[in-house]
C-alpha cells in the first residue's frame, strides 16, 4: 500500500471516531450553555435578593425613625395640656408642627422604599419560575448528553482501536501530518482531485475547488508517493479509485 492508501485507511477510521464524539460534544455544549443561562438566573436572583434586604433594612430603619418621632409628639401633646401660659402653648405647639412635618416625611420615605421592596420582590418571583424552568431543561440537557455518551461509547472503543492500528502502519512524520491537518479542518482531512479538463492537465482540490499544480497529480499516480497537499487548503491529496485505475 502506498502512504495515500494508508492516509486514506486512516482517515474513514478518524471520520467514524470524529462523527460518533460530535454527538457526545455537541451534547455536552448544549449541557454548558443550559447551565452558564441557569448560573446567569441564579446571579440575577442574588442580587435581587441582596437588594431586597438592603431596601427592607432602610424601610426597617425609617419606621423606627418614625415610631421615634411619633414618641415624641405623644410627649410634646401630654406637654401641651399641661401648658399654663399661652407662650408656652405655642411654642409646643410649632415644634409638634416641625416634627409632624419630620415624621410625614420619613413616612414617605419608608412608603417609597416598600414600594420598592415588593416590586423587587415581585421580579424575584418571576426569576424564580425562570429558574424552575430552566433548571428542567438543564436537567434534560444533562440527561440527553450521559445518554449520547452511553450509546457511542463502546463504538468509540472499538474505533479507537481500528484507528490506533491505522495509524501504527504509517511514520511518525506522515501521522503529524495528518494529526495537523485534521486539527485545523475538523477532521476533514482529506480531499480528491478533481479532474477538469484532462487534456490540458487541468485539476482542483475537491474541497476548496483550487486549481492545483499538475506535477502534484503526476507525484500521486508514482508508486509510493509522498504526501502531496492542496496548496491553498493544505488538505491531503489523494486520486479517486476510477482516476487511478485509468492512469
Amino acid at each position: 500500500m502506498t502512504t495515500t492508501d494508508d492516509m486514506l485507511s486512516l482517515y474513514r477510521v478518524d471520520s467514524q471516531l470524529r462523527g460518533l464524539r460530535t454527538r457526545v460534544d455537541n451534547a455536552t455544549r448544549t449541557l454548558r450553555v443550559r447551565e452558564t443561562q441557569l448560573a446567569d438566573l441564579k446571579g440575577q436572583r442574588e442580587e435581587l435578593e441582596s437588594n431586597i434586604r438592603q431596601l427592607s433594612a432602610t424601610a426597617g430603619n425609617l419606621e423606627g425613625e418614625s415610631n421615634d418621632i411619633r414618641d415624641r409628639i405623644e410627649k410634646l401633646r401630654v406637654e401641651l395640656n399641661a401648658a399654663t401660659t399661652d407662650k408656652q402653648y405655642q411654642a409646643i405647639l410649632a415644634e409638634m408642627k416641625i416634627i409632624q412635618e419630620q415624621r410625614d416625611e420619613v413616612d414617605s420615605k419608608s412608603l417609597t422604599e416598600m414600594e420598592r421592596v415588593e416590586a423587587l420582590q415581585a421580579q424575584a418571583a418571576e426569576l424564580d419560575q425562570k429558574i424552575e424552568e430552566r433548571t428542567k431543561v438543564r436537567d434534560l440537557a444533562v440527561t440527553e448528553q450521559a445518554t449520547r455518551e452511553e450509546e457511542v461509547s463502546e463504538r468509540v472503543q472499538a474505533l479507537q482501536v481500528e484507528r490506533d492500528a491505522a495509524a501504527s502502519v504509517m511514520s511518525e512524520e506522515s501521522l503529524a501530518i495528518f494529526d495537523r491537518v485534521a486539527e485545523d479542518t475538523d477532521g476533514e482531512t482529506l480531499a480528491p482531485v478533481v479532474e477538469i479538463n484532462k487534456k490540458r492537465r487541468e485539476y482542483a482540490c475537491g474541497m476548496c475547488n483550487v486549481e492545483i499544480p499538475y506535477h502534484l497529480v503526476a507525484e500521486l499516480h508514482a508508486a509510493n508517493s509522498a504526501i502531496q497537499q492542496c496548496p491553498a487548503c493544505t488538505r491531503i491529496l489523494y486520486l479517486e479509485p476510477a482516476e487511478t485505475a485509468e492512469a
